[in-house]
């Protein structure tokens, strides 16, 4: 009998266990809330700060997948952003992996919910055909320093227009009349029977001159030649310029080509400095009169007299701002870049050209500018 009283003893206690500790667990967060309302009324609340970046993008990567896209010289792929923070963000560099790239973004005062664009034009007549991506770093303040980088990945058709060399380079002096020849391919199956024609060939500089120097048919592939001639006398220093081909195809009405001269080598006391290395005019062509340029700051030596600057293409005004007396006797010469008209299209490539005299001797400084298209 003991050994039956203790089985039941037993087991009606299990149910008074359990019920204890299902009591207990319900007293647990009353319990837990006196303890909390104990605290001292004057201890400061607890905050929770984020410290999350105001610029947000809807798509950091665009990805136009893996098929070829259709050719073309240009492409402008655009990324949306949207200010999510409580201050006004200011974008203020927008670096491209590659000088084929030309970002701009639209605004690049950002008030707080406000959206922009950043657009992307990509050159792809020296591009490879394949895979590609590219990268852009954006830089900005909100107001701390931040940055981020946008990706565009793309596969291109197999290559159309064919330019080689894609640049035009001497390097140090040229030899009196030296030549180079550019040729261009129009390897475009579907223009065999009528192919690209060549309606005008125009350099940028007075440092050499450009004429067309025949053709040839080949398998179907129009080559034409560029004959390029160097001036023998050209300044020290390294200069800029491109080639413009004109052409009557309504896809590439304009090819065009840089050209590289010369050295960065100058002697000590003819040191020259350019703010910004490279110029830029934004092209509008929805509304033509809010087209602007960039500022274009240089810092010549004391002993160079000024005389005047000019640009490339024609529609591109170079107009001198202010000259004034620099750092150890430097003239700082500072000129803003504008458009009188909208140039023709398929010119993004052109130059600033700043002369001056040392002496008799001619001087002369140039300075790349991209001109970025914007259709809106």
């Amino acid at each position: 009998m003991n050994g039956v009283t203790s089985q039941v003893d037993s087991a009606a206690a299990k149910p008074t266990n359990s019920l204890r500790t299902l009591l207990i667990l319900l007293l647990l967060p009353c319990l837990a809330s006196s303890i909390f309302a104990m605290r001292d009324a004057d201890s400061p609340p607890l905050n929770v700060r984020s410290d999350r970046p105001a610029l947000v993008f809807k798509s950091y990567m665009v990805h136009e997948g893996p098929d070829p896209i259709e050719s073309q010289p240009l492409i402008t792929p655009f990324f949306v952003f949207k200010n999510k923070g409580t201050e006004t963000v200011r974008i203020t560099e927008l670096k491209a992996m590659c000088s084929c790239m030309q970002p701009v973004a639209t605004p690049v005062e950002v008030p707080p919910g406000v959206e922009g664009r950043l657009t992307l034009p990509i050159r792809t007549n020296n591009e490879a055909a394949g895979p590609h991506e590219y990268l852009v770093t954006v830089k900005y303040e909100d107001p701390k320093p931040r940055e981020l980088t946008l990706t565009y990945k793309v596969v291109l058709p197999a290559k159309q227009i064919e330019i080689e060399p894609r640049v035009v380079m001497v390097m140090g002096r040229a030899m009196s009349k030296e030549r180079s020849v550019v040729m261009i391919s129009d390897q475009r199956p579907e223009r065999r029977d009528s192919p690209m024609k060549i309606t005008g060939v125009v350099s940028s500089s007075s440092l050499f001159s450009v004429a067309e120097a025949g053709h040839s048919d080949v398998d179907g592939v129009r080559r034409t030649a560029i004959e390029v001639t160097f001036s023998k006398d050209i300044p020290m220093g390294q200069h800029r310029g491109v080639i413009t081909v004109s052409t009557d195809d309504p896809i590439y009405p304009a090819l065009q080509i840089p050209v590289i001269l010369g050295d960065r080598k100058r002697p000590d006391d003819e040191q020259v400095f350019v703010n910004p290395e490279s110029g830029r005019v934004i092209v509008d062509t929805i509304e033509p009169k809010q087209s602007s340029g960039t500022s274009v700051a240089f810092s010549i030596p004391p002993k160079w007299k000024f005389s005047h600057v000019d640009a490339f293409p024609p529609q591109v005004l170079a107009n001198v701002v202010k000259t004034i007396p620099g750092e150890a006797g430097n003239t700082e010469i500072s000129v803003q870049l504008s458009l009188t008209e909208i140039p023709a299209r398929g010119v993004e490539k052109g130059s600033l050209t700043l002369h001056a005299t040392d002496g008799e001797a001619p001087e002369m400084i140039t300075v790349p500018i991209s001109l970025v298209w914007r259709t809106r």
